[in-house]
């Protein structure tokens, strides 16, 4: 049997992190997010490095010391981290990948307004600059020969142009989590950048996005704003070509099962059950993001509750949240406004022994997983979503046979068919959906229901990465 070749995953944040604890030494924890879980499996049996940002002290001072290992999800890999100043992570980070790149993709930004590049963001675009160059440095020291690396998402797009001019030798794939926007908006970005990035994912062999809708537009972005080649899956120009592809993510079943058994859970079970009682229990479950849709969400509740007065008390919207980006302007301005209108629907239609919506910033994983298990109707109305977890982590473990409601552009909708379907621009349609889901018949409401629990795992996480490495490795010859 051939040996699998060495791989280099590289990442904004790592599977690990580093944090002081109470008596003044440095401790490691498990890092946080969907990608460690996604890489684990497919990182076993192979010589594996992972490369990351070093963005607190304590990171800092562990980068400081070189190399180590560390286990993800069975598989031990030696972790590098890119020391990088608060200064320059800030501008790389908050400023590029967040406030230009995120905003882009996600079409956040009020157009009469924003963006307005200028010297800031100029300097927001160098450090930008600065940090991918760092990251495919490191990557070239820790990739043997011949090795595969797999840079991923917006924060690392001009990496696969960084490293193919000093390591040819290498195999190269990217992922892109979030969206892709079409060529129109892409095009808001100055010409410069905008043709500098397309041109850095390119030197990749092969580039993965989650649904077919997201692939369609990067190619359409390359072929009208680089005058590239499109023929079927493969993106050409300068003399050489990537395959584009659809990879998308899916959840680890048996890990969520497993964490949703444990006493913790249970305990935060009974607390949501003395919030809601035998009310019909409407969930949602985010980041503290401007796309998730957060304020729309809250005012198509309002709305559903003006139509019906025969709602009240009879049901409870829990809505978990986890603060997200807290030192960018515009993140803080929205949770501003989304706890206002939480404050008015609470204002205007609690009465002594009813409080219709109950807002959760404590970021409560047993709490989320304790609701994931007992909600009535999930929602899920992203402006737009590369994927969207939510959609499959609630599903699979829900034991209410709850309805999903799900926005047609979060990645998620491409495949989970049975859910309810909404315009997440449209509150009024929004609340339409809620009152559809209410009036589901329960054979109706269970059919959905089971259809949804076999289509929400889809690919397991250890397969996901492995079936781009495979395609990688195809198009570099093994």
């Amino acid at each position: 049997m051939a040996r699998k070749a060495p791989i280099v995953v590289a990442s904004n944040r790592g599977p690990v992190a580093f944090a002081r604890a109470p008596d003044g030494s440095i401790e490691q924890r498990r890092g946080v997010g969907g990608l460690v879980t996604a890489v684990g499996g497919a990182l076993r049996g192979r010589d594996a490095a992972w490369v990351a940002a070093a963005f607190t002290n304590e990171d800092r001072e562990q980068a400081a010391r070189g190399r180590f290992t560390f286990d993800v999800g069975g598989a031990t890999v030696r972790v590098r981290l890119a020391a990088l100043d608060e200064k320059l992570y800030d501008a790389y980070y908050n400023e590029f990948s967040n406030r230009i790149l995120w905003f882009l993709h996600h079409y956040l930004w009020e157009t009469p307004r924003a963006p307005e590049p200028g010297p800031a963001e100029g300097a927001a675009w160098d450090a930008y600059e600065t940090v991918n160059e760092r990251f495919a440095e490191l990557i070239a020291d820790e990739a043997p020969e011949g090795a595969t690396a797999m840079p991923q998402d917006y924060h690392l797009s001009l990496v696969p142009g960084v490293l193919r001019a000093h390591r040819p030798d290498l195999r190269i794939g990217t992922f892109w989590h979030i969206p892709f926007c079409q060529p129109d908006q892409y095009r808001v970005l100055p010409d410069v950048w905008g043709a500098a990035l397309l041109r850095g994912m390119l030197c990749a062999d092969a580039i993965g996005f989650q649904t077919q809708r997201w692939a369609d537009n990067f190619t359409a972005c390359c072929r009208e704003v680089l005058g590239a080649t499109v023929k079927g899956k493969h993106v050409s120009i300068d003399g050489r070509s990537a395959r584009v592809g659809v990879y998308p993510v899916g959840v680890d079943v048996d890990l969520l099962r497993s964490q949703a058994g444990q006493p913790e859970v249970e305990e935060a079970a009974k607390r949501i059950d003395a919030l809601v009682g035998d009310r019909t229990m409407l969930l949602r479950v985010d980041r503290t993001e401007l796309s998730k849709n957060i304020l729309r969400g809250f005012i198509a509740y309002e709305r559903l509750l003006e139509r019906r007065s025969d709602l009240h008390g009879r049901i409870v919207h829990l809505a978990l949240l986890t603060p997200s980006r807290r030192a960018i302007p515009e993140y803080q301005e929205y949770m501003r406004a989304c706890r206002a209108r939480a404050d008015q629907i609470n204002e205007r239609f609690s009465t002594p022994d009813w409080q219709p919506l109950i807002l959760d910033e404590s970021d409560d994983f047993p709490a989320t997983l304790a609701a994931y298990r007992r909600y009535d109707i999930l929602i899920v109305n992203p402006v737009f979503d590369g994927m969207n977890l939510v959609a499959r982590e609630g599903p699979v473990i829900n034991e209410r046979d709850g309805t999903l409601i799900l926005s047609r552009n979060a990645g998620a909708a491409a495949e989970l068919h049975p859910a309810l379907l909404v315009n997440p621009f449209d509150a009024d349609g929004t609340a339409d959906a809620i009152e559809r889901a209410l009036g589901l018949s329960e054979r109706e409401r269970q059919e959905r229901a089971h259809a949804l629990k076999e289509l929400a795992p889809g690919v397991p996480p250890g397969d996901w990465l492995g079936r781009q490495i495979k395609d990688v490795t195809r198009r570099r010859g093994t």
